[in-house]
């Protein structure tokens, strides 16, 4: 057995096959193919099922394949501080996160962070929640940013921060006589929402009765799209009323400033929270982009974690 055997199979089981597993080993399908016999005929086991397509592992390839993913995980922390000459973190670290929270949040700390560690190789990729779970399962994530509760429990989460929704209105529309909007006030027809959004506000509240308001206020129209910029520019073209991060506004300019009203009745309030799986082993990193994010959240986040 051999490191490059290990790294032959976590590659076949990502892709399910080994055209495209050779491609990213920069190997040839040969060579992928025997040393992949090799190790079972080392062990006298049968790692992949070659009768499906894709291949699939068998139930034992299913327990080595966690296993390998340890082990080379172990692999890089023993380069890493046998090559580390100062006390800077070092290593990789794949980093998802919501659409509907990346162009706000992450323009605030990744050129900090990247300044500070210059050693930290980050890969940030923006997808849904349910995608975060599928590729937190199989290693291709270190960790993501998400609204509190995550999407599937069995994870560890480190609130990040908590923030309230405002209200965006087209001009002119007869609710932007008012200083704040409760949520009776706002008719259903008039409402755009992200379909994250959606699912967010219909998530089981501590307060019944304001669940109760919230629920029967929201319309037929749900938006699928990653960005809430999109429904924004829609409402400014077209009318409507929509609902944004308070940290939206941090990028808008006065015009647009003029358009945006507190909700009350309920307020309503998400938490940013840092998931990464159980017993992780990139806790030095994940405290490291917890730091960056803290340090360079905007005055008004008083709901900071400690």
């Amino acid at each position: 057995m051999n490191f490059n055997q290990l790294r032959y199979i976590l590659a076949v089981d990502k892709y399910g096959g080994f055209a495209k597993a050779a491609k990213e080993c920069h190997v040839s399908q040969s060579t992928i193919s025997k040393e992949i016999q090799r190790l079972e005929e080392e062990f006298g086991i049968m790692i992949f099922d070659r009768s499906r397509l894709p291949v699939r592992p068998t139930m034992k390839g299913e327990d080595l394949l966690i296993q390998a993913r340890r082990i080379l995980e172990q692999k890089q922390q023993f380069v890493d501080i046998a090559l580390k000459k100062d006390n800077l973190p070092r290593g990789s670290f794949r980093l998802g996160i919501l659409p509907m929270i990346a162009p706000y949040l992450l323009p605030l700390f990744v050129r900090s962070l990247s300044d500070k560690y210059p050693h930290l190789q980050m890969e940030i990729i923006e997808m849904a929640a349910s995608d975060m779970v599928r590729h937190l399962d199989r290693e291709d994530l270190d960790g993501c940013i998400a609204i509190h509760p995550f999407y599937e429990e069995g994870y560890y989460e480190d609130v990040l921060f908590e923030e309230e929704f405002v209200a965006y209105l087209g001009l002119g529309h007869p609710l932007s006589a008012k200083t704040e909007i409760a949520w009776t006030d706002i008719p259903p027809a008039d409402l755009i929402l992200h379909e994250d959004l959606t699912d967010y506000l219909l998530h089981p509240l501590e307060n019944g009765d304001h669940k109760k308001a919230i629920t029967s206020q929201i319309s037929n129209l749900e938006f699928r799209s990653g960005s809430l910029e999109t429904i924004r520019k829609i409402i400014d073209r077209s009318g409507g009323i929509t609902l944004l991060p308070r940290i939206s506004t941090l990028y808008m300019g006065a015009r647009r400033l003029k358009m945006v009203r507190p909700v009350t009745d309920p307020p309503l309030k998400r938490k940013i929270t840092l998931v990464t799986p159980r017993g992780f082993e990139k806790n030095r990193l994940t405290k490291v982009i917890k730091h960056e994010i803290l340090q360079n959240l905007p005055e008004y986040d008083a709901g900071k974690s400690s």
